[in-house]
């Protein structure tokens, strides 16, 4: 009597925790009784389908390996389906079959009402599961499955967008569209601005994991893709994954010391600057000067605000014993220019140079336009200044060639008519010295650092006929 007794308890208390469940998902099992358990028969259009689907389970049967869905939404079609149709099936009943190993699981705990989403492809008269994901998600959102504008189908180019959404087992973004950058030559949209705006699916991140991983919900991003399949909702990862313009400048923007921070410009600076001599210790090393300018930071710097070392008084020491007759040489008074490192300690240590310069007068180091920044392509301009000793140009700029997908500047033509600083020339020296102050010039450059000013040649340099 006793280990009957026992035997009951045992009994209740396994069922407990399923009767517990089937008490908090009534809705669930209610709206699953709407549900036809009973397949449609296949349309047309669905014949040689290969794809995803997100369907409300409406019947299974885990020993055969099969269950009914109602289709809500077909958010990816491959590019190897033939389906002349595919959302011809959305609203319709359809029987999966095949599912077999770890995806049985999924069935099993998967109950009717719930969302499953998985592929698909049609074989013969049947839709069958090949096996690359079966999940139950979240109840059917359109939201979270966005429908492409007609109009931009077949779009191959880059675009701003906000992130809205991430999905990391499928490597998938949900992103709202701010601007189409570029437009790539075998682009097909017929009209592609339709999409700003409006969200779509991004996908095709499998071989850039890490890129993924980094990005957060709320970033801006530029991105290349492709609309491989124009039957399909999402678009396809096709080239570079990176901070837009407007993100970098919030974050550059967000991470610059404000009036109430106490935090050093000079910390972590890598650079040049151009000053006034305040004093001088040559025995020591020694100087310091009223900054007037920072005419180059380099692509190392770690200072979050540069140019807000302008009007401070700075310290320098370690001056090299080659650069000392540069300084023995310097009054007070005189501007000196040099380059110079921050490395932990209260002052900054003298590299590269140390030279006596003319007194800092406005344009002599150009400022570029913040919509300039991040330019990467090749343009044309007419020499204005040379500096041997640095291997540098100023020049003006006369015409944008080319803004290449490596270009990341929000309006490259912003530069035309303005001056700015070319260098670079260390493994072009031999164009360097054919160059003339008046030349035209055409070069392709970049802009490495984009709290500097100045712009790197990096390929092709040379002079244009007269």
């Amino acid at each position: 009597m006793k280990s009957l007794y026992c035997c009951w308890i045992v009994l209740f208390c396994l069922s407990a925790p399923f009767i517990a469940e089937e008490g908090l998902n009534n809705k669930s099992v209610a709206s699953a009784e709407e549900l036809k358990s009973t397949p449609d028969k296949l349309p047309a259009g669905i014949k040689r389908f290969n794809g995803m689907l997100v369907g409300r389970l409406a019947a299974k049967d885990v020993e055969r390996g099969s269950f009914v869905v109602v289709v809500d939404a077909i958010p990816r079609v491959w590019r190897n389906s033939k389906a002349e149709n595919p959302k011809s099936i959305v609203g319709k009943s359809i029987e999966v079959e095949g599912v077999f190993g770890k995806f049985l699981d999924v069935l099993v705990t998967t109950r009717l009402g719930e969302t499953l989403e998985f592929e698909c492809k049609n074989d013969e008269d049947a839709l069958v599961f090949p096996g690359e994901l079966l999940r139950k998600v979240a109840p059917y959102k359109a939201e979270d499955y966005p429908v492409l504008p007609e109009a931009f189908r077949g779009f191959r180019g880059a675009v701003v967008a906000e992130i809205n959404k991430k999905d990391p087992e499928t490597f998938e973004l949900i992103v709202t569209v701010k601007k189409v950058a570029q437009i790539w030559k075998e682009s097909g949209a017929k009209q592609p601005d339709s999409i700003v705006g409006r969200p779509m699916m991004l996908a095709g991140f499998w071989n850039r994991k890490e890129a993924y991983h980094n990005l957060k919900v709320g970033d801006q991003i530029e991105i290349g893709m492709q609309h491989i399949g124009r039957q399909s909702e999402h678009l396809t990862v096709a080239e570079f994954i990176r901070q837009s313009p407007e993100q970098e400048m919030k974050e550059m923007r967000a991470t610059a010391p404000s009036a109430k921070d106490s935090k050093d410009p000079a910390e972590g600076f890598r650079g040049m600057l151009v000053g006034r001599l305040v004093k001088k210790d040559v025995e020591r090393g020694t100087f310091s000067v009223t900054v007037d300018a920072v005419p180059r930071v380099w692509k190392n710097n770690q200072s979050r605000s540069p140019k807000s070392l302008v009007g401070k008084n700075i310290d320098a020491e370690g001056v090299p014993s080659r650069l000392l007759d540069a300084l023995v040489v310097a009054r007070v008074g005189d501007t000196i220019q040099f380059g110079a490192l921050h490395d932990g300690d209260d002052s900054l240590r003298v590299g590269e140079m140390l030279r006596k310069v003319a007194p800092v007068v406005k344009g002599d180091y150009p400022e570029l336009p913040d919509d300039f920044r991040g330019f990467n392509g090749v343009l044309q301009a007419k020499v204005v200044r040379r500096d041997e000793q640095l291997w540098e140009l100023t020049v003006e700029v006369t015409k944008i060639i080319s803004a290449p997908n490596k270009d990341r500047s929000k309006n490259p033509q912003s530069i035309i008519g303005k001056p700015v600083m070319l260098s670079g020339f260390w493994n072009k020296k031999d164009a360097y010295h054919s160059i003339a102050v008046g030349d035209a010039i055409q070069a392709t450059v970049e802009h490495p650092q984009r709290l500097g000013d100045q712009l790197s040649v990096t390929e092709d340099v040379r002079k244009l006929n007269k």
